[in-house]
């Protein structure tokens, strides 16, 4: 436990090693500078799923609320023109007029710099995450091994053999995605089809990122950190049992790893070391 919250957290985003923000249970929002971590009003005691945004004064976050809060720079405060969405799990975006955001039912929802609407799933299974490009698109994964690929303004389902619950996906182009969930699960797609990789693990992987196609981790249950060595994931020591919930970084030598009891974890290029505040 930080010195920050004790806190669940649940989502980190970050522009660079000077702004960062870190997100979580019970309005939980915290944000670093450079030189310190703050926290930050919010307004409501949201549980804070995921944060994207496009620029400094320009991020949004999702929440279990069923809303979909903005950042403008100064201040958050949730998108009052939309109904209440179901509790809300991902959002990314390609641009500032192009964002998505998804939630449990089924439910993604696109903004094009105006307003938030839904698009056509064509399921009610939960979404859990969303990662995309511009070359190929968006691809959303939630539970019952379902992944999503975006044709325009609806959505088609990609066939493959798993029932995973899937938390996390990230890519580095659309012939390099990896998704990441239950049981161990992962998955790495390779622009034509998805090959399951053996992990070594039975615990739940629950968020994946990585500076470069040549460096990725995945982050899950009891403090469990993969690395990702050639098409090999290998266990790497965390000094934590708490459950890690979302990884970020800005660069080989800088990236976090955010989880229970207010747990942020800093890697630098070592080794794994928590923050203390």
């Amino acid at each position: 436990m930080s010195a920050l919250t004790s806190s669940h957290l649940l989502s980190i985003f970050g522009f660079n090693e000077n702004d960062i923000f870190v997100g979580g249970a019970e309005g939980t929002l915290l944000h670093y500078d450079g030189n310190q971590w703050t926290r930050m009003e919010t307004g409501g005691r949201w549980t804070f799923k995921d944060i994207w945004g496009s620029a400094p004064d320009d991020v949004y976050a999702v929440v279990t609320d069923g809303r979909i809060l903005h950042y403008d720079g100064k201040t958050w405060s949730p998108d009052e023109d939309m109904e209440k969405l179901p509790p809300m799990n991902g959002i990314f975006g390609l641009g500032p007029d192009e964002i998505y955001a998804c939630s449990r039912l089924g439910k993604i929802l696109r903004y094009d710099g105006k307003s938030w609407k839904y698009t056509q799933t064509g399921t009610d299974t939960d979404v859990t995450r969303l990662w995309g490009c511009k070359e190929s698109g968006m691809l959303a994964v939630g539970y019952d091994g379902l992944v999503l690929k975006q044709d325009g303004d609806s959505w088609t389902r990609m066939t493959f053999n798993s029932n995973a619950e899937f938390y996390g996906v990230y890519g580095f182009g659309p012939d390099q995605i990896y998704t990441v969930g239950s049981d161990g699960a992962i998955f790495k797609f390779n622009g034509a089809e998805f090959t399951e990789m053996p992990s070594q693990t039975m615990e739940f992987i629950l968020d994946i990122w990585g500076p470069s196609s040549e460096m990725v981790f995945a982050v899950g249950d009891e403090g469990m950190i993969l690395y990702l060595d050639g098409d090999q994931w290998t266990r790497i020591e965390s000094n934590t049992q708490e459950f890690l919930t979302g990884i970020w970084g800005s660069s080989d030598e800088n990236i976090y790893a955010v989880g229970d009891n207010g747990l942020i974890l800093n890697w630098n290029g070592e080794d794994w070391k928590a923050v203390e505040g």
